[in-house]
């Protein structure tokens, strides 16, 4: 959401829907956020009150409905209400007519606020807010409200609009001559109910309204309403349908609709023609000097010059770039939601979306250019974060929603783009060099970068067959981790079982699609329903793994690295008593002690928090203060990861990220656990995803998912132990020799480096060379499948492997025996 300020079109307040609002003072050069660290940072629509001596009057809408990345399993991330401004948006307190103060609760209408205008020919400062179930209306500034238009729910007595049949999307657009325009959906919150009040309304004063246009087809979803400020009596339309997009415009002053559907932009290929996607991003509205040039935007944007009229006077200007590919029109973003004119000059205009706010000095170029204002606008939306664990590097990565994986410099520095999409989980080894990055649905790379972060290779390392089950399925935002004694193994949550790479590095470079090398399916970690939503590998004793399910399943695992691993269910243990059915959101393994681990759930009124002091035995309740009363009832917000910090001294410390922010303590103590804010004045309220430390110097990270990331210093951590000393590359064991189908070289290296793999027969003959890339310090293993450099299966008999490191090479004799 962006306005202009009426009295100074250098002043420009923007808001995000989970990063509150922002100020800028100077065009968009700077920006500040006004919204106060303890206020909730929803934001979906703002307005100013235009009228002479009212204009340092502003308000703002919270709860986004559709597309709400904030959210967490069980957990909505509902809005709560309007806040106003009485100083020009420096200051905002709540609307307490708008406000329940129940975020675990569906039971106001004004949780969810499509969008405001204000009535510009009256002399009461009267308001009107298109919010779930209808139009409400303010004579008195926001102090009391009634329903104009749509079904009544401030008055329902509903404690659960969940069970209502209430209108979902609504929306209103008032003219430059004060005339106002509506639409309500056939779509409700009940998916076996439409209603009947569905289609375009209109009103000369905001309490009486009539119906101009029935809805284009049954079920419509979204409408999006605009006009030119120089011709308030043509109104367009656009119309999300379940069956297809309708276009539209209305003659306010012959009362006459023209379906302008045929002539959407329709330029084919995967990204050339309009899409909404579901009702996410849509607007639709016309140049203020000109009522025939149209900007309509879905991924995409795009101008008419006809008003739709044909298909000839449409150009693309921004969302995807015009060679029809995921790439991006250049300084620009897709996901289009709104575009603001400037009052001096119509042809100057702002462009927002999923990328932030971007200007253009020309909106009717032939190719329009778009300059970036997100100088200090910080409302990006991290999934993900985690601070690179070789200790030289000083930068964090994380995923981001729609923004791709993004590395960003621990100092001062331009944070790089190193992955596109929705970016997901994140991972670095200790020793540097590889990195891995993931994006939505479990599409993980290995990659490199330079001193400057940037992305100097890739592959793809995903495995074939994962995540296939089709109600058990990868998640969006999917989990995997580094096993902290083994950096070259894997483990990943793969929809209804864990999945274990024994060498990552063993994948060849270069490639884009998914691959078998080294994967194998952990048999015994098949779950029976929902997707595994977290994991975590023991630092202290090696090869131990937990990892829970989207519906409550916690296991743990011994002997994790090989194929014959014990898996330990641990619900249902006498002392287990883990909520029903909810969210496993993080497990958290102790980095010196395997038997002490953390699980969180995600959902709202459940206990969150629980800790095992015996490797699983046993949990004890810990979620303490955060919860509003010690069933879990009420509401205390949703957790969604957890870091258990060893010190030196043998005490700890224990982090937790929240939908109301970051929390830790010093000391669990069962109910009677206390939990402080971090950060109560900087990171405030603002829902946090994750938090990330590196042992070897206390960085920390935490992931906020609408204002970017917040680093930190952990005084006293406890250190990683020094790695396995090797003092020259030795091949320590071959097993099983002899062999059938596969077999494991273990070897040490002194030093990470360069190594090439090379299997000869007893003539001395080359094979193959199943391995040439980078290991590292310390224990490593590579894999050979009896095979020669065509794939084709060598006979019994006895081989030689030899291993060249630097100037060393070391040789050991195996066995191939399928007998």
């Amino acid at each position: 959401a962006v306005v202009l300020d009426i009295t100074n079109e250098q002043i420009i307040l923007a808001g995000g829907v989970s990063g509150g609002v922002w100020r800028s003072e100077d065009g968009g050069a700077s920006w500040a956020k006004t919204t106060g660290a303890a206020d909730l940072h929803s934001v979906t629509a703002i307005v100013q009150d235009t009228r002479p001596g009212k204009e340092n009057i502003w308000y703002y809408g919270t709860g986004e409905l559709i597309g709400n990345s904030t959210r967490s399993v069980g957990a909505p991330f509902r809005g709560d209400g309007i806040y106003k401004s009485l100083d020009g948006g420096r200051t905002w307190n709540v609307l307490p007519s708008t406000t329940t103060n129940e975020p675990a609760s569906f039971d106001s209408p004004f949780n969810y606020v499509w969008d405001i205008v204000i009535n510009p020919n009256s002399n009461d400062d009267e308001v009107i807010a298109a919010i779930f179930g209808g139009l409400v209306k303010s004579d008195d500034g926001g102090t009391t409200w009634n329903t104009v238009l749509g079904d009544d729910l401030l008055n329902g007595g509903f404690d659960d609009l969940n069970r209502s049949r209430g209108v979902f999307y609504t929306d209103v657009h008032v003219t430059s001559d004060g005339t106002f325009f509506a639409s309500l959906s056939s779509v409700t919150n009940n998916n076996q109910v439409l209603s009947p009040l569905a289609g375009i309304y209109r009103s000369t004063d905001g309490d009486n309204w009539e119906l101009i246009q029935p809805p284009s087809e049954s079920t419509t979803l979204r409408t999006e309403l605009g006009s030119s400020s120089g011709n308030p009596n043509l109104i367009y339309m656009v119309t999300d349908g379940a069956s297809r997009v309708a276009l539209g415009k209305f003659d306010n002053n012959l009362s006459v609709y023209t379906d302008l559907s045929a002539n959407l932009p329709a330029f084919g290929g995967n990204f050339g023609d309009y899409n909404p996607q579901s009702s996410y991003d849509m607007f639709i509205t016309a140049h203020p000097d000109d009522d025939q040039v149209v900007y309509l935007g879905g991924t995409s944007l795009y101008r008419s010059t006809d008003g739709f009229s044909t298909t000839e006077n449409i150009t693309w200007i921004g969302g995807y770039s015009l060679e029809n590919d995921a790439t991006l029109y250049e300084n620009h973003h897709p996901d289009q939601h709104d575009i603001v004119f400037y009052p001096s000059d119509g042809n100057r205009m702002l462009s927002i979306n999923d990328g932030g706010i971007f200007r253009t000095e020309d909106n009717m170029a032939e190719e329009v250019q778009y300059t970036s204002l997100n100088n200090g606008y910080v409302t990006t939306q991290y999934y993900t974060v985690q601070v690179s664990k070789f200790r030289e590097d000083n930068f964090v990565t994380g995923g981001t929603q729609d923004n791709g994986t993004l590395a960003t410099p621990s100092e001062a520095g331009e944070t790089q783009l190193v992955l596109g999409g929705d970016g997901g989980f994140v991972a670095s080894t200790r020793f540097g060099v590889y990195y891995y990055t993931s994006f939505q649905n479990a599409r993980m790379f290995r990659v490199t970068l330079n001193d400057q972060q940037q992305l100097t290779s890739f592959t793809r390392i995903d495995p074939i067959g994962g995540g296939q089950t089709p109600t058990q399925g990868y998640l969006f935002i999917n989990p995997y981790v580094l096993d902290p004694n083994n950096q070259n193994r894997m483990y990943l949550a793969g929809g209804n079982f864990v999945w274990r790479n024994n060498n990552l590095s063993q994948i060849p470079s270069g490639s884009q699609e998914k691959t078998a090398v080294n994967w194998t399916r952990i048999g015994p970690t098949i779950i029976r329903e929902g997707s595994i939503s977290a994991l975590d590998v023991s630092a202290s004793t090696p090869n131990v793994m937990y990892y829970g399910s989207s519906v409550g399943r916690v296991s743990r695992v011994q002997n994790a690295h090989t194929d014959v691993p014990q898996v330990d269910p641990l619900n249902g243990l006498a002392g287990v008593n883990f909520p029903d059915g909810a969210n496993v959101s993080s497990i958290s393994i102790d980095p010196v002690n395997v038997n002490n681990v953390m699980v969180t759930f995600s959902n709202y009124q459940i206990p969150s928090i629980f800790f095992t002091e015996d490797g699983g035995s046993t949990f004890t309740d810990v979620s303490g203060n955060l919860e509003e009363n010690s069933d879990g009832s009420g509401n205390g917000p949703a957790v969604r990861w957890s870091e258990v910090v060893p010190l030196q001294d043998g005490t700890y410390q224990y982090y937790v990220a929240t939908s109301i922010g970051l929390f830790s303590t010093t000391a669990l103590n069962g109910s009677g656990t206390v939990w402080t804010q971090e950060g109560a004045n900087t990171i405030g309220n603002v829902a946090t995803t994750m938090v990330d430390y590196r042992r070897s110097d206390g960085k920390i990270a935490v992931a906020t998912h609408g204002n970017g990331l917040y680093l930190s210093q952990i005084p006293n951590v406890e250190p990683n132990p020094t790695d396995t000393q090797v003092e020259e590359v030795t091949i320590l064991n071959s097993f099983p020799n002899p062999f059938t189908d596969n077999i494991t070289v273990q070897f040490g290296l002194p030093e990470t480096d360069f190594v090439t793999l090379r299997i000869y027969d007893m003539q001395g003959q080359l094979m193959t060379i199943p391995f040439d890339g980078l290991s590292f310090e310390g224990i490593n293993e590579l894999f050979w499948d009896g095979t020669n450099s065509t794939g084709s299966r060598l006979a019994d008999g006895i081989y030689l492997v030899r291993l060249s490191y630097r100037d060393q090479n070391v040789v050991k004799r195996i066995i191939l025996s399928r007998q």
